[in-house]
């Protein structure tokens, strides 16, 4: 396989989408190779059957213009349930040698969210350990968590408003989960609250809408961070 520039570690289809679809889209815009893992088919979800949600994860993936998706056949419910769950992500790792992972934040209010943050930081880091399952030994540069549901102070955030109302249309590709009010997902108001997110944390960055992320320790810069104009200082005081 050609070596993929970013890898996106999502629990369920749709999660990756909810977090970080704008980054995704800006990013496959300037021509970057971007795979989503799927670490289960969804198929506990309160909404929707495994062969709705493979078939939205299909159109979702198209629009967003994905070198790949790949889904790791994880039981829903149980991430991180067994020892064999980090050798299966390990084992992604190194086929797809990607540079950057993003994976979900650490804190979330679904079980499954926080198995899949914990299983990416140790996959991401026993990929680079010679002896530990097959193939060859690889880490990626870098790993930075996304936003699903519980909010957290950003180390950065990421303007998506050019790319905004695309974003929406990928999280409706998702008809089964974000219709039909059984869920919370599922509920009108979700979206609302998808919006209002995305406008506050635009908002710290003087930018109309915003994906946030976080990283452990400081990122390094080779100078200070670049601006957009001085309406952002303005902004952002």
């Amino acid at each position: 396989m050609k070596p993929i520039d970013i890898l996106v570690f999502s629990p369920h289809p749709d999660d990756a989408e909810i977090g970080c679809a704008g980054t995704i889209l800006l990013e496959t815009d300037r021509g970057r190779r971007v795979a989503i893992a799927d670490l289960t088919d969804g198929e506990c979800a309160g909404q929707g059957s495994r062969k709705q949600r493979n078939r939205e994860r299909e159109k979702a993936a198209a629009l967003m213009g994905l070198a790949d998706r790949i889904s790791l056949k994880l039981p829903d419910t149980q991430i991180g349930s067994s020892p064999e769950h980090r050798l299966v992500l390990i084992e992604a790792i190194r086929k797809t040698r990607p540079k950057i992972i993003l994976a979900p934040y650490e804190k979330d209010r679904h079980p499954d969210h926080e198995g899949t943050s914990r299983l990416v930081r140790e996959a991401f880091f026993y990929a680079g350990v010679e002896k530990v399952h097959k193939g060859k030994a690889y880490r990626p540069a870098a790993i930075y968590t996304y936003m699903i549901h519980t909010p957290f102070m950003p180390s950065f955030v990421i303007d998506i408003s050019s790319v905004w109302e695309r974003k929406q249309e990928i999280i409706k590709a998702y008809r089964s989960q974000f219709t039909g009010g059984k869920t919370a997902i599922g509920k009108p108001d979700f979206l609302h609250y998808l919006e209002a997110r995305s406008r506050f944390y635009g908002a710290h960055i003087g930018a109309l809408s915003g994906e946030p992320f976080f990283c452990e320790g400081p990122l390094g810069l080779d100078g200070l961070p670049k601006t957009a104009s001085e309406d952002t200082y303005k902004c952002c005081r």
